[in-house]
């Protein structure tokens, strides 16, 4: 194997597949990239059992071949060479790099020793999604996710395709993202399907698919295949039913507070540092209806009061937040102003935005 390939390219590569690599793992072979080059192509394989990325690479191939290569040192040595154009080649197990001015040598490993990729077979089971659209649906929704060794169902994001719309949606049980992507941003030929992507695949997602292209994602029950012109990304699926979130989304709440997003999103942050270890804030509705008070209290460290001018219909209300939570939310929605949807202190409230109707988040209060 020989390649001549550009810094840059090599960089690019490394950083996306470094997101699979396992430096952490008792298999050693896990701490190695794969470099396959052949028909003209050179690509970059990393796995770490659950997840696996290929990534290709722009490069001239010399002679074709493959090897398993470390990919820290390859890493560095790569990120600080001062020379644009690089040759690698593979010479009886060992990786040769060199430019005008230097030449190192890695020992390399077999490359049948390196782990199987799974192939994704069932490809009826097809969506194609516009790039940008899925990743700011999965953004908006992962602030709602969290690892959980109780619930695994929960530790991921769920996407289902049903009835000609798309949803993507994550809940931790104390709060609850939900977005539609629009119709146009979506196509299939299958009726109906559901996955549940785990949280750390979702995360790498929101790294890559950066280009404005159609991303491909083909499902099979056990793990999901997302792949663009030069990037490919194969996971495991979280087994388990997603539960029955919808339930929970309040419908036709009598008190509703409409108020500036940025504004509230200030008077949170400034609350918060009054909140103590419970990172509990209140928020209740001003006498007169005509603000909304953020405040917060600490025997050690005081008393913070925010009053944010608000439209409010219904009856007064007092409810606990974490603040966290609250903020979470409110960073989501890029409109100017922000929804919130009250039935108690003690039932979710919704956040939404009229000009954002494909886009909700729920928040439980902290019961008194």
């Amino acid at each position: 194997m020989k390649l001549i390939v550009l810094k840059t390219n090599l960089v690019d590569g490394l950083g996306t597949v470094e997101k699979a690599v396992n430096e952490g793992s008792n298999l050693p072979i896990l701490k190695n990239i794969l470099i396959e080059a052949g028909g003209g192509k050179i690509v970059f394989v990393a796995t770490n059992l659950e997840l696996a990325i290929e990534y290709l690479i722009p490069g001239k191939v010399m002679e074709e071949g493959e090897i398993a290569a470390p990919f820290s040192l390859l890493n560095s040595i790569i990120r600080n060479l001062a020379a644009e154009r690089i040759s690698i080649e593979e010479k009886d197990k060992k990786i040769v790099i060199t430019t005008d001015n230097y030449e190192a040598t890695l020992q390399g490993q077999d490359p049948k020793e390196f782990p199987i990729i799974p192939v994704v077979q069932d490809r009826a089971h097809r969506l194609e999604f516009n790039t940008a659209s899925f990743r700011e649906a999965l953004g908006n929704v992962i602030v709602a996710a969290q690892y959980s060794d109780i619930r695994p169902e929960i530790s991921g994001v769920y996407l289902e395709y049903s009835g000609g719309e798309a949803v993507l949606a994550a809940t931790d049980g104390f709060r609850l993202a939900e977005q539609k992507l629009d119709q146009s941003s979506v196509k299939t030929d299958v009726e109906k399907i559901s996955a549940i992507l785990p949280l750390k695949t979702a995360t790498e997602l929101l790294k890559m698919f950066k280009e404005q292209r159609e991303l491909i994602m083909a499902v099979e029950p056990n793990q999901v295949l997302l792949s663009a012109p030069n990037e490919k990304v194969i996971s495991r699926l979280i087994d388990g039913s997603f539960p029955d979130y919808k339930a929970v989304i309040p419908k036709n709440p009598p008190h509703e507070v409409v108020v500036e997003r940025q504004e509230l999103i200030n008077a949170v942050r400034l609350a918060s540092s009054f909140s103590g270890r419970a990172n509990d804030i209140t928020l209740r509705s001003g006498d007169n209806k005509k603000h909304l008070e953020v405040y917060a209290t600490d025997s050690a460290l005081g008393e913070s009061s925010y009053k944010v001018p608000a439209k409010l219909t219904g009856e007064k209300f007092s409810i606990v937040f974490n603040w966290r939570y609250l903020l979470d939310g409110l960073k989501i929605f890029s409109g100017a102003d922000i929804t919130l949807g009250i039935h108690s202190s003690e039932r979710p409230v919704l956040l939404r935005n009229h000009k954002e109707p494909h886009l909700i988040y729920v928040v439980m209060p902290i019961k008194g």
